[in-house]
C-alpha cells in the first residue's frame, strides 16, 4: 500500500490560524500519533485528509495522487471522526446504506462484510438492536467497524478510544497493530492519553497552536545536565568509561541520562573542576501539555 504525505498545509478560520505549514507523512504500515491539547489542529488536520473540509493551501498526496484534487483514493480511507448513524434504523441497516454509499450492493457481500467487522468490535448479536438504544461507548464502537468496512489504504482515526473501557480500548489497539501491519494499511489518529499514544504508535507528532512542534519517536525521558567551569578532554573519557547513562558533553554541561549517575560523576570530577549547577531537563512527551 502507498504513503500518505501531508504537504505545508494551512487553514485559517477567520483571523485563527488553525493549521500553519504543517507536513507530516505515514507510510504503508506504520501507525503515526497526533498529539496536543484541545483546539491544537489535530482534528482540523484529519479532516482535511478525510475530505470533510478544505486547507487554504498545501498539498496532500496518498502515493502520487493530490487527493486534494482528485478523491479517489479517499473511496478506500476508514474514517472515524465523530462518526454519524441513522438512529431510528438498525445497526445492521446502517452498516448496509453505508456500503452501498460505497458502491457495494451485493447483498452477500453486506451481510458477511458486516457481521465480520461487528465481530471484530465486539457487537456480534447486536445486528437488529436500534442505534438511538445504543450506549456513546457502543456507538464509538459501531464507528470503528464503519472505519473498517472500507480501511483498506488508510485509517483515519479521531480519539478512537474514547467513551470505551478498558476491554474496547485493548481491542481496538489490537487490532489495529495487526491491521496496520498484515495489510501494509497506513493509520494516523489522535489522541489525547500518552499512555494509549506510547502503546499502539510507531511514531508520534506532537502539534500546538496549528504548527507540529516534534516528529519522532514516542518516549517518555528526562536529562541531567551537570554544568562545570572547565573540563578536559582525559576527564571526559573518564567519565564515559565510568557510566553508562552518559550522553554528551555540550557547552562545558556533561548530559546524563540517569540521575544515580550524577554523584559518581561528581565524584570522578574532583576538587579541580568547579560545579556550577546540576539540572534536570524534562526531555518527555509530557513537556508538550505544561501550561
Amino acid at each position: 500500500m502507498g504513503k500518505l504525505s501531508v504537504r505545508n498545509v494551512s487553514k485559517n478560520y477567520g483571523e485563527k490560524k488553525a493549521l500553519s505549514n504543517l507536513s507530516i507523512e505515514v507510510k504503508g504500515g506504520e501507525i503515526v500519533g497526533l498529539i496536543g491539547k484541545n483546539g491544537a489542529g489535530k482534528t482540523t488536520l484529519l479532516n482535511i485528509i478525510a475530505g470533510n473540509i478544505y486547507c487554504d493551501s498545501g498539498a496532500i498526496y496518498y502515493d502520487d495522487i493530490n487527493i486534494l484534487e482528485n478523491n479517489e483514493p479517499r473511496k478506500d480511507f476508514g474514517i472515524l471522526i465523530e462518526p454519524a448513524f441513522l438512529d431510528y434504523l438498525n445497526t445492521e441497516r446502517n452498516l448496509q446504506l453505508l456500503q452501498n454509499a460505497m458502491g457495494i450492493w451485493d447483498k452477500k457481500y453486506i451481510r458477511s462484510r458486516t457481521k465480520e467487522v461487528l465481530e471484530i468490535v465486539g457487537l456480534a448479536g447486536k445486528e437488529k438492536k436500534y442505534v438511538k438504544s445504543f450506549s456513546f461507548g457502543m456507538k464509538q464502537r459501531l464507528g470503528f467497524a464503519q472505519a473498517l468496512l472500507n480501511g483498506n489504504k488508510l485509517l483515519i482515526l479521531d480519539e478512537p478510544f474514547v467513551g470505551l473501557d478498558i476491554k474496547g480500548r485493548e481491542m481496538v489497539k489490537e487490532y489495529v497493530k495487526q491491521y496496520a501491519r498484515t495489510n501494509n494499511v497506513a493509520v494516523i489518529f489522535s489522541d489525547h492519553n500518552l499512555d494509549e499514544v506510547r502503546s499502539l504508535c510507531d511514531r508520534v507528532a506532537v502539534i500546538a497552536d496549528g504548527e507540529k512542534k516534534y516528529d519522532g519517536e514516542v518516549y517518555s525521558r528526562k536529562k541531567y545536565e551537570i554544568t562545570v567551569s572547565n573540563i578536559n578532554e582525559a576527564l571526559i573519557r573518564d567519565i564515559e568509561r565510568l557510566s553508562d547513562s552518559f550522553i554528551e558533553m555540550v557547552d562545558n554541561k556533561i548530559v546524563l541520562n540517569n540521575k544515580d549517575s550524577i554523584n559518581e560523576v561528581i565524584a570522578l570530577l574532583g576538587e579541580n573542576t568547579v560545579i556550577k549547577d546540576v539540572n534536570i531537563i524534562d526531555d518527555s512527551l509530557e513537556r508538550f501539555f505544561e501550561a
